[in-house]
Protein backbone atom coordinates (compact mmCIF):
# COMPACT_ATOMS: atom_id res chain seq x y z
CA UNK A 1 0.00 0.00 0.00
CA UNK A 2 1.32 3.28 -1.08
CA UNK A 3 2.14 5.71 2.06
CA UNK A 4 0.65 9.42 1.49
CA UNK A 5 2.97 12.33 2.21
CA UNK A 6 2.08 16.17 3.21
CA UNK A 7 3.64 18.46 0.74
CA UNK A 8 5.43 21.36 2.44
CA UNK A 9 5.64 24.36 0.64
CA UNK A 10 8.85 25.52 -1.43
CA UNK A 11 11.38 24.31 -3.47
CA UNK A 12 14.68 23.90 -3.67
CA UNK A 13 17.58 24.03 -6.35
CA UNK A 14 20.38 21.38 -5.73
CA UNK A 15 22.86 22.05 -8.70
CA UNK A 16 25.11 24.28 -10.01
CA UNK A 17 23.21 26.10 -12.91
CA UNK A 18 21.81 28.84 -10.82
CA UNK A 19 24.39 31.99 -12.01
CA UNK A 20 24.87 33.64 -8.57
CA UNK A 21 27.47 36.10 -9.43
CA UNK A 22 27.50 39.83 -8.85
CA UNK A 23 25.51 39.16 -5.52
CA UNK A 24 28.03 41.22 -3.06
CA UNK A 25 28.25 44.92 -2.91
CA UNK A 26 28.94 47.89 -5.96
CA UNK A 27 29.37 48.12 -8.68
CA UNK A 28 27.09 46.02 -10.53
CA UNK A 29 28.68 43.83 -13.14
CA UNK A 30 27.62 44.17 -16.79
CA UNK A 31 24.21 42.56 -17.79
CA UNK A 32 25.10 38.89 -18.60
CA UNK A 33 24.88 38.62 -22.71
CA UNK A 34 21.11 37.76 -24.27
CA UNK A 35 20.39 33.96 -24.47
CA UNK A 36 18.69 33.45 -28.01
CA UNK A 37 15.27 33.32 -27.73
CA UNK A 38 13.41 30.88 -29.79
CA UNK A 39 10.20 31.15 -32.47
CA UNK A 40 7.82 33.20 -31.65
CA UNK A 41 4.04 32.57 -31.68
CA UNK A 42 3.26 35.82 -33.63
CA UNK A 43 5.86 38.78 -34.95
CA UNK A 44 6.34 41.72 -32.70
CA UNK A 45 6.64 45.58 -33.84
CA UNK A 46 6.10 48.81 -31.51
CA UNK A 47 5.07 48.77 -28.26
CA UNK A 48 4.37 45.17 -28.33
CA UNK A 49 8.04 44.55 -28.75
CA UNK A 50 9.06 46.97 -26.20
CA UNK A 51 7.06 44.84 -23.81
CA UNK A 52 8.42 41.76 -24.99
CA UNK A 53 11.96 42.89 -24.80
CA UNK A 54 11.20 44.75 -21.11
CA UNK A 55 9.96 41.12 -20.53
CA UNK A 56 12.86 39.11 -21.64
CA UNK A 57 15.73 40.87 -20.09
CA UNK A 58 13.41 40.55 -16.47
CA UNK A 59 13.51 37.14 -16.90
CA UNK A 60 17.25 37.05 -17.68
CA UNK A 61 18.22 39.59 -14.98
CA UNK A 62 20.96 38.67 -12.08
CA UNK A 63 18.80 39.88 -9.50
CA UNK A 64 21.13 40.81 -7.17
CA UNK A 65 21.33 42.37 -2.68
CA UNK A 66 19.44 45.51 -2.67
CA UNK A 67 16.93 44.39 -5.67
CA UNK A 68 14.66 42.16 -3.70
CA UNK A 69 16.79 38.58 -3.84
CA UNK A 70 16.22 36.40 -0.63
CA UNK A 71 16.48 36.41 2.20
CA UNK A 72 16.91 32.66 0.95
CA UNK A 73 17.08 32.09 -2.71
CA UNK A 74 17.61 28.86 -5.07
CA UNK A 75 18.74 31.16 -8.17
CA UNK A 76 18.90 34.73 -8.79
CA UNK A 77 17.38 34.45 -12.00
CA UNK A 78 14.62 32.75 -14.12
CA UNK A 79 17.04 31.89 -16.78
CA UNK A 80 18.84 30.12 -14.44
CA UNK A 81 16.44 27.24 -14.03
CA UNK A 82 14.70 27.65 -18.09
CA UNK A 83 17.08 28.18 -20.87
CA UNK A 84 17.43 25.35 -23.19
CA UNK A 85 17.06 25.18 -25.64
CA UNK A 86 16.64 28.72 -25.41
CA UNK A 87 15.28 31.28 -23.06
CA UNK A 88 12.17 30.23 -21.01
CA UNK A 89 13.47 26.33 -22.07
CA UNK A 90 13.94 23.36 -19.48
CA UNK A 91 16.72 23.15 -16.69
CA UNK A 92 18.98 20.36 -17.68
CA UNK A 93 20.25 17.09 -16.13
CA UNK A 94 21.58 19.65 -13.50
CA UNK A 95 19.17 21.65 -12.42
CA UNK A 96 16.85 19.76 -9.94
CA UNK A 97 14.26 21.01 -7.07
CA UNK A 98 13.44 19.23 -4.41
CA UNK A 99 10.15 18.85 -2.26
CA UNK A 100 10.32 17.34 1.30
CA UNK A 101 7.57 16.38 3.37
CA UNK A 102 7.16 13.97 6.80
CA UNK A 103 4.68 11.27 7.77
CA UNK A 104 3.68 9.73 10.49
CA UNK A 105 4.18 5.74 9.21
CA UNK A 106 0.80 4.97 9.21
CA UNK A 107 -0.50 6.96 5.99
CA UNK A 108 -1.41 10.26 8.28
CA UNK A 109 0.34 13.95 8.25
CA UNK A 110 2.23 15.40 11.26
CA UNK A 111 2.85 18.84 11.73
CA UNK A 112 5.27 20.32 9.49
CA UNK A 113 8.93 21.44 11.58
CA UNK A 114 9.33 24.79 12.18
CA UNK A 115 10.89 26.18 8.93
CA UNK A 116 8.04 24.89 7.12
CA UNK A 117 10.01 22.24 5.20
CA UNK A 118 11.68 24.66 2.86
CA UNK A 119 15.57 24.25 2.37
CA UNK A 120 16.73 26.57 -0.66
CA UNK A 121 20.18 26.25 -1.32
CA UNK A 122 21.11 30.13 -1.34
CA UNK A 123 21.04 32.73 1.35
CA UNK A 124 22.24 36.13 1.32
CA UNK A 125 25.17 37.56 3.75
CA UNK A 126 24.13 37.42 7.14
CA UNK A 127 21.10 34.84 6.85
CA UNK A 128 21.70 31.33 7.45
CA UNK A 129 20.85 28.78 4.96
CA UNK A 130 17.74 26.71 5.14
CA UNK A 131 18.47 23.10 6.00
CA UNK A 132 16.06 19.75 5.17
CA UNK A 133 14.90 18.92 8.88
CA UNK A 134 15.86 15.69 10.47
CA UNK A 135 12.10 15.19 11.00
CA UNK A 136 11.74 14.68 6.61
CA UNK A 137 11.37 11.18 6.07
CA UNK A 138 11.20 12.12 2.06
CA UNK A 139 12.20 13.84 -0.41
CA UNK A 140 11.02 14.01 -3.88
CA UNK A 141 12.91 15.31 -6.99
CA UNK A 142 11.68 17.30 -9.70
CA UNK A 143 13.10 18.94 -12.96
CA UNK A 144 12.72 22.31 -14.39
CA UNK A 145 10.11 22.00 -16.97
CA UNK A 146 10.26 23.89 -20.55
CA UNK A 147 8.09 26.76 -20.79
CA UNK A 148 8.39 27.09 -24.57
CA UNK A 149 4.64 27.17 -25.57
CA UNK A 150 2.79 27.63 -22.64
CA UNK A 151 1.44 30.95 -24.38
CA UNK A 152 -0.74 28.37 -26.15
CA UNK A 153 -1.39 26.14 -23.72
CA UNK A 154 -3.00 28.86 -22.00
CA UNK A 155 -5.39 29.81 -24.35
CA UNK A 156 -7.17 25.70 -24.24
CA UNK A 157 -10.49 26.20 -22.58
CA UNK A 158 -11.56 24.63 -19.23
CA UNK A 159 -14.24 22.56 -20.92
CA UNK A 160 -11.62 21.00 -23.35
CA UNK A 161 -9.74 19.69 -20.12
CA UNK A 162 -12.85 18.75 -18.27
CA UNK A 163 -13.86 17.02 -21.46
CA UNK A 164 -11.17 14.27 -21.19
CA UNK A 165 -11.58 13.49 -17.93
CA UNK A 166 -12.47 9.83 -16.98
CA UNK A 167 -12.87 9.65 -13.39
CA UNK A 168 -14.16 6.21 -13.23
CA UNK A 169 -12.39 4.11 -16.63
CA UNK A 170 -15.69 4.29 -18.16
CA UNK A 171 -14.11 2.77 -21.24
CA UNK A 172 -12.31 0.21 -19.03
CA UNK A 173 -9.41 1.04 -20.69
CA UNK A 174 -7.28 1.09 -17.29
CA UNK A 175 -6.68 4.97 -17.70
CA UNK A 176 -8.60 7.25 -15.94
CA UNK A 177 -7.82 10.99 -15.98
CA UNK A 178 -8.37 14.09 -13.87
CA UNK A 179 -8.43 17.66 -14.29
CA UNK A 180 -6.94 19.42 -11.17
CA UNK A 181 -9.80 21.51 -10.14
CA UNK A 182 -8.01 24.38 -7.49
CA UNK A 183 -9.19 25.39 -4.11
CA UNK A 184 -9.95 29.21 -5.64
CA UNK A 185 -11.87 28.09 -8.72
CA UNK A 186 -10.32 26.64 -12.13
CA UNK A 187 -8.52 24.19 -13.63
CA UNK A 188 -5.01 23.41 -13.20
CA UNK A 189 -2.68 23.37 -16.80
CA UNK A 190 0.62 24.34 -15.60
CA UNK A 191 3.33 22.20 -13.30
CA UNK A 192 4.12 19.20 -12.46
CA UNK A 193 0.49 18.33 -10.81
CA UNK A 194 -1.29 20.72 -12.85
CA UNK A 195 -1.87 23.17 -9.97
CA UNK A 196 -1.22 26.34 -11.62
CA UNK A 197 -3.75 27.98 -13.95
CA UNK A 198 -2.10 30.50 -15.90
CA UNK A 199 1.49 32.07 -16.49
CA UNK A 200 0.68 34.99 -13.81
CA UNK A 201 0.09 32.60 -11.34
CA UNK A 202 3.40 30.57 -12.32
CA UNK A 203 5.36 34.06 -12.91
CA UNK A 204 4.05 35.37 -9.35
CA UNK A 205 4.87 31.96 -7.44
CA UNK A 206 8.66 31.58 -8.99
CA UNK A 207 9.65 35.11 -8.31
CA UNK A 208 9.22 34.33 -4.62
CA UNK A 209 9.49 30.44 -3.82
CA UNK A 210 12.67 30.62 -6.92
CA UNK A 211 14.22 33.72 -6.01
CA UNK A 212 12.91 35.40 -2.78
CA UNK A 213 11.09 38.18 -5.08
CA UNK A 214 8.27 39.48 -3.45
CA UNK A 215 5.36 40.54 -5.60
CA UNK A 216 2.35 43.23 -4.95
CA UNK A 217 -0.99 42.37 -2.92
CA UNK A 218 -3.83 41.26 -5.91
CA UNK A 219 -6.75 38.82 -5.31
CA UNK A 220 -4.11 36.32 -7.35
CA UNK A 221 -3.42 34.36 -4.61
CA UNK A 222 -0.03 33.36 -5.56
CA UNK A 223 3.47 34.85 -4.50
CA UNK A 224 5.09 36.10 -1.42
CA UNK A 225 4.20 39.42 -0.23
CA UNK A 226 6.60 40.21 1.73
CA UNK A 227 10.28 39.51 3.49
CA UNK A 228 13.11 40.26 5.38
CA UNK A 229 15.76 41.03 2.89
CA UNK A 230 16.33 44.96 4.06
CA UNK A 231 14.70 45.16 0.58
CA UNK A 232 11.63 47.79 -0.12
CA UNK A 233 8.44 45.35 -1.16
CA UNK A 234 7.05 44.50 -3.14
CA UNK A 235 9.80 43.93 -4.87
CA UNK A 236 8.55 43.52 -8.09
CA UNK A 237 5.86 45.92 -9.72
CA UNK A 238 2.63 44.65 -11.38
CA UNK A 239 3.58 46.16 -14.53
CA UNK A 240 7.22 44.22 -14.59
CA UNK A 241 5.53 40.70 -13.96
CA UNK A 242 3.07 41.69 -16.40
CA UNK A 243 6.30 42.03 -18.74
CA UNK A 244 7.81 38.43 -18.15
CA UNK A 245 4.17 37.27 -18.67
CA UNK A 246 3.63 38.53 -21.55
CA UNK A 247 7.23 37.72 -22.68
CA UNK A 248 6.52 33.87 -21.91
CA UNK A 249 3.49 34.14 -23.39
CA UNK A 250 4.91 34.59 -27.12
CA UNK A 251 7.48 31.85 -26.85
CA UNK A 252 6.46 29.54 -29.01
CA UNK A 253 7.02 25.47 -29.54
CA UNK A 254 10.31 24.73 -31.67
CA UNK A 255 9.04 23.73 -34.66
CA UNK A 256 8.52 19.85 -35.59
CA UNK A 257 11.44 17.87 -37.28
CA UNK A 258 10.99 16.90 -40.90
CA UNK A 259 8.27 13.85 -41.32
CA UNK A 260 9.61 10.98 -42.81
CA UNK A 261 8.93 7.18 -43.33
CA UNK A 262 9.96 6.46 -39.97
CA UNK A 263 8.62 9.07 -37.92
CA UNK A 264 5.05 8.96 -40.23
CA UNK A 265 5.38 4.87 -38.70
CA UNK A 266 6.03 5.83 -35.46
CA UNK A 267 3.01 8.47 -35.60
CA UNK A 268 1.02 5.53 -36.38
CA UNK A 269 2.29 3.34 -33.59
CA UNK A 270 1.78 5.88 -31.31
CA UNK A 271 -1.91 5.88 -32.10
CA UNK A 272 -1.81 2.13 -32.47
CA UNK A 273 -0.35 0.95 -28.85
CA UNK A 274 -1.91 4.07 -26.49
CA UNK A 275 0.11 7.09 -26.20
CA UNK A 276 -2.16 9.00 -27.38
CA UNK A 277 -5.19 8.18 -25.41
CA UNK A 278 -3.05 10.21 -22.71
CA UNK A 279 -0.68 12.48 -25.07
CA UNK A 280 -3.73 13.91 -26.83
CA UNK A 281 -1.69 15.16 -29.97
CA UNK A 282 -4.11 18.13 -30.64
CA UNK A 283 -5.85 19.71 -27.81
CA UNK A 284 -8.86 22.41 -28.31
CA UNK A 285 -6.68 23.34 -31.81
CA UNK A 286 -3.08 23.53 -30.19
CA UNK A 287 -0.68 20.54 -31.32
CA UNK A 288 0.54 18.92 -27.65
CA UNK A 289 0.20 15.56 -27.20
CA UNK A 290 -0.98 16.04 -23.75
CA UNK A 291 -4.28 16.19 -22.46
CA UNK A 292 -3.29 17.96 -19.07
CA UNK A 293 -5.02 15.50 -16.71
CA UNK A 294 -3.68 14.12 -14.11
CA UNK A 295 -2.88 10.33 -14.13
CA UNK A 296 -0.79 7.61 -12.11
CA UNK A 297 1.92 6.13 -14.38
CA UNK A 298 4.05 5.31 -11.80
CA UNK A 299 4.74 1.57 -9.86
CA UNK A 300 2.89 0.22 -7.33
CA UNK A 301 5.17 0.94 -4.66
CA UNK A 302 5.52 4.82 -5.76
CA UNK A 303 5.70 6.88 -3.08
CA UNK A 304 5.13 10.37 -3.70
CA UNK A 305 3.67 13.89 -2.13
CA UNK A 306 -0.34 15.08 -2.04
CA UNK A 307 -0.29 18.41 -3.93
CA UNK A 308 -4.24 19.30 -3.88
CA UNK A 309 -6.31 16.86 -6.11
CA UNK A 310 -2.66 15.63 -7.43
CA UNK A 311 -2.43 12.93 -4.70
CA UNK A 312 0.81 10.43 -4.47
CA UNK A 313 1.10 9.20 -7.84
CA UNK A 314 -0.95 11.70 -10.20
CA UNK A 315 1.01 13.89 -12.35
CA UNK A 316 -0.20 16.33 -15.45
CA UNK A 317 0.59 13.96 -18.61
CA UNK A 318 3.27 16.02 -19.63
CA UNK A 319 3.50 17.83 -23.04
CA UNK A 320 5.80 16.16 -25.80
CA UNK A 321 6.75 18.96 -28.04
CA UNK A 322 9.71 20.13 -27.54
CA UNK A 323 10.81 16.63 -26.25
CA UNK A 324 13.80 16.40 -27.92
CA UNK A 325 15.56 19.28 -26.69
CA UNK A 326 14.29 18.89 -22.83
CA UNK A 327 16.13 16.09 -21.43
CA UNK A 328 16.51 14.56 -18.47
CA UNK A 329 12.70 13.27 -18.63
CA UNK A 330 9.89 12.48 -15.76
CA UNK A 331 8.75 14.68 -12.64
CA UNK A 332 12.38 13.70 -11.03
CA UNK A 333 14.61 13.92 -14.17
CA UNK A 334 15.60 9.86 -13.80
CA UNK A 335 15.35 9.45 -17.20
CA UNK A 336 18.19 10.42 -19.48
CA UNK A 337 16.81 9.48 -22.54
CA UNK A 338 13.08 9.34 -24.25
CA UNK A 339 13.33 5.78 -24.20
CA UNK A 340 14.00 5.18 -20.53
CA UNK A 341 10.98 7.50 -19.89
CA UNK A 342 9.14 5.19 -22.49
CA UNK A 343 10.61 2.19 -20.32
CA UNK A 344 9.33 3.63 -16.86
CA UNK A 345 5.36 3.96 -17.44
CA UNK A 346 3.58 1.97 -15.27
CA UNK A 347 0.37 2.39 -13.30
CA UNK A 348 -2.38 3.49 -16.18
CA UNK A 349 -0.15 2.94 -18.15
CA UNK A 350 1.34 -0.49 -17.66
CA UNK A 351 -0.29 -1.74 -20.86
CA UNK A 352 0.51 0.82 -23.03
CA UNK A 353 4.07 0.24 -21.75
CA UNK A 354 4.22 -3.31 -22.10
CA UNK A 355 2.41 -2.72 -25.94
CA UNK A 356 5.92 -0.86 -27.08
CA UNK A 357 7.93 -3.69 -25.54
CA UNK A 358 6.29 -5.97 -28.10
CA UNK A 359 6.81 -3.78 -30.88
CA UNK A 360 10.20 -5.85 -32.96
CA UNK A 361 12.91 -3.93 -32.82
CA UNK A 362 12.41 -1.67 -36.10
CA UNK A 363 8.98 -0.80 -34.30
CA UNK A 364 10.70 0.55 -31.55
CA UNK A 365 12.96 2.21 -33.20
CA UNK A 366 10.33 4.06 -35.64
CA UNK A 367 8.01 5.07 -32.70
CA UNK A 368 11.33 6.50 -30.97
CA UNK A 369 12.51 8.22 -33.86
CA UNK A 370 8.54 10.03 -33.90
CA UNK A 371 9.04 11.07 -30.83
CA UNK A 372 12.62 12.67 -31.13
CA UNK A 373 10.52 14.68 -34.03
CA UNK A 374 8.23 16.54 -32.08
Amino acid sequence: MRRTLLLLSGIVLVAGAAAIAGLAGPPSPPPPPPIPVGPLIAPLTGADLARFTRGRDLFNKDFRIGEGVGPVFNADSCRACHQDPFLGGAGGVDVQVQRPAISDGEGGFMPPPETGGLAQTHAIPGVAREEIPDTVVFVERRNSPTLLGLGRVEQITEAAIIANEDLTDADEDGIFGIAHRLPGGGVGRLGWRANVPNLLAFVRDAMGNEMGITVPATANPFGILDDVDGALDPELSNEEIDDVVFFLQQLDFVALGAANATTLQGSQLFEQIGCATCHTPVLDGVELYSNLLLHDVQPDDFVGITQGQATEGLYRTAPLRGLRDTAPYFHDGRSDTIEQAVRRHDGEARTVREAFEALTPAEQAALLAFLESL
